[in-house]
């Protein structure tokens, strides 16, 4: 190499890992934990200020959307989406081994013990008027409306907080920064507001990344590389290192978020989103509460404005949603724009779950009319580097060295949050990595 000028500093690694949301945080606990020497590069910062708060939509948040109307979110900063994600936890889906022939028990269940994740106890909803509403209601109608089980301290958590999706400034929700942590405290080195460009590439082998810090460019040198930067930012970095494969099947599991009124009695305000979740069409939808809180917010985001009502009280509020499983019918392209649309087959289930959620609404006491609906927010993308597309099984693409670990290595949504999936895919993966 050239002798770098001022602005441009090189360093080494035995592997460079782009990205801490959970498939990346994983891996450099597993590698450093091992003895290898890694550097860890995040886009984002380490926030703290805005954890918890309004802030974390101007700091921590990147929201999308695309030409057809489907906003995309996910974090950035260290620790990735999980600092914004509502904790909750699903067993990977049964494509993982039945498709892919990938069995991730053994992680899910270690998992599963080390992070205390459980249903959330009676003690812990039994004040929840409206929510409880809900449920009632949508057991008359045929509905199993469950406890979810989430990566939550219990004993740390305000059950009349709701801000999950704002970050947690009590710590009681699991984050990836806690795999950081750990990972930096084993030896590997933590790069935030890093920029990753491209993957170094010759002869088919990788040779590191190129990004940029606010000190200039900067070069890691390492034999490995593991792209973990999400459905979205995995793609745009594997174009622009010439794998042109990759940013194709996009999913992202888009929500409808609905919101109205109780004609009487307490709504969902100050109670905890998803908590509650009928299961019974995986694989098409998921239909479970909202706070009203954040329903509101949602309105907001897809532009929806509630009417404004005589006698309007914001503890009314009621709220549920419906998670698609969506069609990986999408692309994402090197500049990060989104190409998404909801196929016929995807707007089928979305209607069909839009009216079960409005019959549970209405059951439990709100106001037909006042109920609004933000349509096409999603919040899971991933299916852009997918094993068998743009990876192999072992998740290496076609150089060698260069491997991807985060939610766009799945070649189809579960419809799920896909969280306890990923950190037992990287488990998976780093425990075999040479």
């Amino acid at each position: 190499m050239n002798s770098p000028c001022p602005c441009m500093h090189y360093t080494k690694a035995d592997t460079v890992v782009v990205g801490t949301g959970p498939g990346g945080a994983t891996v450099a606990r597993e590698l450093a934990r091992k003895g290898e020497r890694v550097i860890l590069l995040e886009k984002g910062g380490n926030h703290r200020l805005s954890v918890g708060n309004i802030l974390s939509y101007a700091t921590m948040y990147d929201i999308r959307k695309s030409a057809d109307g489907v906003l995309v979110r996910r974090g950035i900063a260290t620790g990735g989406s999980t600092m914004l994600y509502s904790g909750n936890a699903y067993d990977p889906p049964s494509f993982i081994w039945e498709k892919l022939g990938i069995d991730l028990s053994a992680e899910v269940s270690e998992t599963r013990k080390e992070l205390n994740i459980r249903p959330v106890p009676e003690s812990f909803y039994k004040g929840y008027q409206g929510t409880l509403k809900l449920v009632e209601a949508a057991g008359e109608l045929g509905y199993d409306m469950k406890p979810q089980e989430r990566f939550i301290d219990y004993t740390a958590c305000d059950p009349a907080c709701d801000h999950c999706l704002m970050g947690c400034e009590k710590n009681a929700k699991w984050t990836a920064r806690s795999y950081v942590d750990d990972a930096v405290k084993a030896g590997a080195h933590l790069v935030t507001r890093c920029h990753v460009s491209k993957v170094l590439i010759a002869r088919n082998r990788v040779l590191g990344v190129q990004g940029r810090t606010a000190s200039g460019t900067m070069t890691v040198e390492a034999g490995k590389v593991v792209v973990a930067a999400g459905g979205i930012g995995s793609p745009m970095i594997l174009q622009k290192s010439g794998i042109r494969d990759a940013g194709r099947h996009f999913f992202t599991d888009p929500m409808s978020i609905l919101v109205g009124m109780m004609k009487k009695g307490q709504g969902t305000f100050r109670e905890m989103t998803f908590t509650f979740a009928d299961e019974s069409r995986i694989g098409r939808c998921v239909i479970g509460n909202v706070g009203a809180v954040n329903g509101l917010m949602a309105q907001i985001a897809a532009g929806r404005v509630l009417e404004a009502r005589k006698g309007f009280q914001m503890d009314r509020l009621a709220g549920m949603f419906v998670k698609l499983c969506d069609e990986p019918q999408g692309s994402v392209d090197e500049k990060g724009r989104i190409h998404k649309r909801l196929t016929a087959g995807d707007e089928k289930n979305m209607a069909e779950g839009l009216d079960i959620a409005r019959s549970i609404m209405i059951r439990a006491g709100v106001e037909p009319s006042s109920i609004s609906v933000a349509k096409g927010i999603g919040g899971h993308p991933g299916g852009t580097c997918a094993i068998g597309r743009v990876v192999d099984r072992n998740l290496m693409t076609s150089v060698d060295g260069l491997y991807v670990c985060d939610n766009s290595v799945f070649p189809e949504s579960g419809g799920i949050p896909p969280v306890l999936t990923i950190i037992a895919m990287a488990k998976h993966f780093a425990r075999r990595l040479d």
